[in-house]
């Protein structure tokens, strides 16, 4: 029975190419000077024997892993796993790798969760809107650089970025009620999410600003189905709203079939329904989606420089940033 192949190492490579180990430690490392006659006799020996530097022995010398731990909450709706997928894309431009960790909405990190940041990650990146700001509190105490995604946050060390969720509910209330509707209803999300704190108390002062008072509120929890069953709930009775802004967008489909489907209501005609995000799916004929871009590519390339900026200077200042939404008219609402 023949034998498992071995891993070829770096000896191997240095035999193969005729130059010493360190020079091929030098040519598989980022920044380090090696002639291009040797680093070319080195990357052919290395491709003909399937080599591959060890990351673990790197990190030993170099004192970074390259891994970013990444701590979100909720994976179900669509707007984290786009934002997951968007952050990985960043990340291996960049020539590090995400190391993704489950948090509870509600609580702290688990021991199972905090001991997986144990791998010696070179900083973590929390969507800290889907976190308890316990979980946030215990991740500060790790010492590693810490960068918060979705809560506006001033602390030392601690780098955020979070979207303008007040200018994006003003958005809404202005262009609603430019549009001539009156009876405006909210669906909110969890009431202890930062996002839902700034989105549905901008949008009622927005609202009172312009002479009207809300019509109706209800409180979802991000879904599908929280935003089905109180859309169902805000739109039975007699003197029905006539436009309804939702947290999110996972709440604004559930709303949406909830309008057509169940109830019988023309939208926009009858209903005008606005989200929150901009994810994909609000683009897909069959939801058509009016809602606020929450501007994740930005976020994301945004985000990957305060931690390249925080790597290089730990000591350096903390930062915070909050990029502008943008309301995108499609056919969900009369506007």
């Amino acid at each position: 029975m023949t034998g498992e192949r071995r891993r070829a190492t770096a000896v191997d490579v240095a035999r193969l190419a005729g130059v010493s180990q360190s020079a091929v430690s030098r040519c598989f490392t980022e920044g380090a000077s090696v002639s291009a006659e040797t680093r070319s006799r080195v990357l052919e020996a290395a491709r003909r024997l399937s080599y591959r530097p060890n990351a673990i022995a790197r990190s030993l010398t170099t004192r970074r892993t390259n891994l970013i731990g990444v701590v979100m909450g909720d994976l179900d709706g669509p707007f984290q796993p786009y934002l997951f997928e968007t952050l990985t894309r960043g990340l291996a431009s960049r020539g590090k790798q995400p190391l993704l960790v489950r948090g509870d909405p509600a609580d702290a990190l688990d021991g199972t969760a905090m001991a997986a940041l144990d791998y010696q990650v070179d900083a973590v990146v929390v969507t800290a809107g889907s976190v308890s700001p316990a979980a946030i509190r215990g991740l500060m105490a790790l010492g590693v650089p810490l960068l918060l995604y979705g809560r506006a946050v001033e602390a030392d060390g601690v780098d955020s970025i979070c979207c303008d969720n007040p200018l994006g509910a003003r958005l809404v209330a202005q262009a609603l009620v430019a549009a001539g509707h009156r009876r405006i209803a909210y669906l909110g999300g969890r009431p202890t999410a930062f996002s839902e704190q700034e989105r549905g108390s901008a949008f009622r002062a927005a609202l009172a600003e312009l002479g009207l008072p809300l019509a109706a509120a209800g409180e979802g929890d991000y879904t599908y189905d929280s935003g089905h069953r109180e859309a169902l709930r805000l739109l039975a009775g007699p003197d029905r709203p006539d436009a309804l802004f939702c947290g999110n967008d996972a709440m604004a489909f559930g709303a949406l079939d909830a309008a057509r489907t169940a109830l019988g209501l023309r939208v926009p005609e009858d209903l005008s329904i606005v989200g929150f995000d901009d994810v994909p799916m609000a683009g897909w004929p069959s939801f058509a989606l009016t809602t606020i871009r929450n501007p994740v590519e930005e976020i994301v390339a945004t985000l990957l420089d305060m931690l390249e900026r925080r790597l290089a200077d730990p000591d350096a200042p903390p930062v915070l940033h909050r990029p502008a939404p943008l309301l995108v008219r499609r056919g969900s609402a009369r506007l």
